[in-house]
């Protein structure tokens, strides 16, 4: 790998490595050396867990007091393979990922595991090259900020439902939603809905929206089931 290169990577991810084979590693497709030493695969193992980790941490600081079912939900949500390597190709690192002789580069980069999976060895390749995991905490929160601010903007709300759903798993019964009212003027109206468990109406909840009212029904129907 050429230096320009190298210090675009660098800029691109903002860490300047000491250890500049690292970096080539992480970018450094199974088709270019099956040597599990020479390519990404064994840092992706270690990237895969440090972002679980990153990711459970930060969602565990925004709401200290949610669910784990709605912890697990939304980690789920953004450390899963599509939105990942959507920041790869924000960042325009798969123009740097090193492939076999002869191998279909665009192909390759087209892949959304192959793109997540080259996220998450360059943030093992932070981390050992730093031996920080704040290094690697700084670079997983600064690029996918965005990602965090859409999926954590209704967390708290979230929790009724996720909780609902849970008992509804457990229990091996049903749960459903339905608009039963909706009053006041169109541009200020006021829902009532209603959830089922089964055929059962096991709550009814307003708000301001269908979100609001849902949660507010969810909130009534584990009120109910708790108290059983």
């Amino acid at each position: 790998m050429e230096e320009k290169d190298i210090k675009k990577i660098e800029k691109i991810v903002g860490h300047t490595f000491k250890d500049k084979s690292l970096l080539q590693r992480a970018l450094t497709h199974g088709s270019a050396s099956k040597n599990a030493l020479e390519n990404y695969q064994s840092l992706e193992f270690l990237g895969d867990s440090i972002l679980d980790f990153i990711v459970a941490k930060r969602l565990m600081e925004i709401n200290p007091n949610a669910h784990e079912g709605a912890l697990t939900r939304i980690r789920a949500t953004i450390v899963s393979k599509e939105p990942l390597a959507e920041e790869v190709k924000k960042l325009g690192l798969e123009n740097y990922l090193i492939v076999g002789k002869g191998e279909n580069v665009a192909y390759i980069s087209s892949q959304a595991k192959i793109m997540s999976d080259l996220f998450e060895s360059m943030i093992a390749a932070i981390y050992l090259d730093s031996k920080s995991i704040d290094v690697a905490e700084k670079f997983i929160l600064s690029k996918l900020a965005d990602l965090f601010n859409g999926k954590c903007k209704h967390f708290g709300e979230d929790d009724y439902k996720s909780r609902l759903n849970e008992f509804a798993s457990r229990n091996d019964v049903s749960v459903s939603y339905s608009e039963v009212e909706r009053t006041g003027p169109a541009h200020n109206p006021t829902f009532v809905v209603e959830v089922k468990i089964n055929t059962f109406t096991a709550g009814v909840g307003k708000g301001k929206s269908k979100r609001e009212a849902e949660q507010n029904a969810a909130k009534v129907a584990l009120e109910g089931v708790m108290k059983k």
